[in-house]
C-alpha cells in the first residue's frame, strides 16, 4: 500500500508542480538567451556606427574633410550594422534552438513515465532473453 501512494505522490508531483517548474525553466533560458545576446538592444542601434568611431567635423570647411568625414561615418555604420547582424543571426538560431528544445523536453516530460517503466521492462527482457 505505502508503495502505491509513493506512485500517487510521484505522478501528482509530475504533472502539477514539476510541470510548472520545467516551465518557469524554460521561460528563464529563453530569457537568458534573448539577453545573453542583447537582441533587442542589437536591433535598436542596428545602424549605429561600429564602436562608435566616426569622424569629427572640423573648424575649417573643406569639400576634400567634408567627403572623406561623410565616407568613413556610412563605412562605420556599415560595418556596425554588418556585425551586429552577425551577432543577432547567432543569437536567433540559439533561440530557435533553445525554444525547440524546451517544446521537446516539455512534450517528452508528458510520456517520461511510460518512457521509464518501459526501458525498465525491455531492460529486464534483454536480461532474460
Amino acid at each position: 500500500m505505502l508503495f502505491l501512494t509513493i506512485i500517487r505522490h510521484y505522478l501528482l508531483w509530475h504533472y502539477t508542480e514539476a510541470y510548472k517548474e520545467l516551465f518557469s525553466v524554460s521561460k528563464n533560458l529563453i530569457w537568458f538567451v534573448v539577453n545573453f545576446f542583447s537582441l533587442p538592444q542589437l536591433l535598436k542601434t542596428l545602424l549605429s556606427p561600429w564602436k562608435r568611431i566616426v569622424e569629427e567635423k572640423k573648424r575649417s570647411w573643406n569639400f576634400e574633410d567634408f567627403a572623406s568625414r561623410i565616407l568613413i561615418n556610412i563605412l562605420s555604420r556599415i560595418i556596425g550594422a554588418i556585425m551586429r547582424l552577425i551577432v543577432i543571426s547567432i543569437g536567433l538560431v540559439c533561440l530557435l534552438i533553445t525554444i525547440v528544445i524546451a517544446v521537446t523536453t516539455c512534450v517528452l516530460w508528458v510520456f517520461m513515465p511510460a518512457i521509464i517503466i518501459g526501458c525498465f521492462v525491455l531492460g529486464i527482457t534483454y536480461l532474460f532473453v
